[in-house]
């Protein structure tokens, strides 16, 4: 292929005289060139990349051994409280067992107070015989108002009273007004065993039930603690 040689006016006339094929040797040549810097920055990016990969590694590889030893300190530290967390746990099951055994702990000053306050006039109590109910459901995840109704209609204490009094009682009046009392689940004259014990005096028998509205609940809100 001919080549078109300017000549710029007033200067030297020069020619190439580099024939096409050293011309295209040396252009690959500088190619060359930049391929070997850009491999050779390739291969110190690469190094410097594994070299700090590792140096990583050696850090973390540090402080994992550090946790290790940090772990093994709090281990030997709760081997030596053990004694401490078995008593707890004991204690912990210990106030588990007595709040299922003593579900269904009670004030007798509270119930018989309020017998006494729902007696006609002149009318005492001089007995009674009340048995407890079984200890109140597990109610986990209730509120209080859903625990309070569900304690207004589980059977608590159940048995029967002995009243006393000068003159003759409505027992049916007296046993309605009963029932209205609160903490009282159900009650009903006991006509098998009523009658004058005296002359002048008169024994009624009345069976009842209160719900577990009477439990005082106590020792199950220690086992909660």
């Amino acid at each position: 292929m001919a080549r078109t040689v300017a000549v710029a006016p007033g200067g030297v006339p020069r020619v190439d005289l580099l024939p096409r094929s050293e011309i295209e040797r040396r252009e690959r040549e500088a190619l060359t060139a930049v391929w070997v810097r850009i491999c050779l920055l390739a291969v110190l990016l690469a190094a410097v990349l594994i070299g700090g990969a590792f140096v990583w590694n050696l850090f973390a590889q540090q402080r994992l051994s550090a946790e290790q030893d940090r772990s093994q300190q709090l281990i030997g530290q709760i081997a030596a409280l053990s004694d401490v967390s078995k008593a707890l746990a004991t204690e912990s099951e210990l106030q588990s067992f007595r709040a299922d055994a003593m579900g269904s702990d009670f004030a007798w000053s509270g119930i018989l107070d309020k017998v006494r306050a729902s007696l006609p006039a002149g009318a005492s109590l001089t007995g009674f015989a009340l048995t407890p109910g079984a200890s109140p459901a597990a109610t986990s995840g209730e509120d209080a108002t859903q625990k309070e109704s569900a304690a207004k209609k589980a059977l608590g204490l159940t048995g029967t009273l002995t009243i006393d009094s000068p003159t003759a009682v409505d027992l049916g009046s007296y046993v309605r007004s009963l029932r209205g009392v609160t903490g009282v689940l159900s009650a009903d004259a006991n006509a098998t065993t009523s009658g004058a014990s005296a002359v002048g005096r008169f024994t009624y028998k009345v069976d009842i039930t209160f719900d577990q509205t009477v439990y005082s609940g106590r020792f199950a809100e220690e086992a909660k603690k």
